[in-house]
């Protein structure tokens, strides 16, 4: 029934352009619906951004945490977990060419993170992402 209240809201939206606010827990449920986000919690608001720039931000990482710490010193990390000489590191930043060569070469994986853990580990840090 979501599915069709959310494809009905963006038919009518086509029809009458506006804004819509939604609140919700599912993220990515509704994140084929909505161009612009705004994260709060308590109160402030953590982020607001469109979907597309967040999408292309924020990335998961894992590999080695010795070489992860080396790579993400000047980054911005709303998660770290460190399991035996493995580390998983969320960022949220641009990331080049160049720095994806670097992390390769430090055995690092970087994939998308999901817009559902990204929110997550934003609103789980009270981070301010400006």
């Amino acid at each position: 029934m979501r599915e069709k209240f959310y494809r009905v809201l963006v038919e009518d939206y086509a029809n009458h352009p506006r804004t819509i606010l939604l609140s919700t827990h599912l993220i990515d449920e509704i994140a084929t619906v909505v161009e612009r986000v705004y994260i709060m919690d308590t109160g402030s608001i953590l982020l607001h951004d469109d979907v597309d720039h967040i999408r292309a931000n924020s990335h998961l990482l894992t590999g080695n945490q010795e070489q992860m710490e080396q790579f993400t010193k000047k980054r911005h990390v709303i998660y770290k977990e460190s399991y035996g000489k493995g580390s998983i590191t969320a960022i949220y930043g641009t990331i080049h060419e160049a720095d994806r060569m670097q992390a390769n070469k430090l055995g690092i994986v970087i994939d998308g993170l999901p817009l559902q853990k990204f929110f997550s580990y934003l609103i789980e840090g009270g981070q301010i992402i400006e």
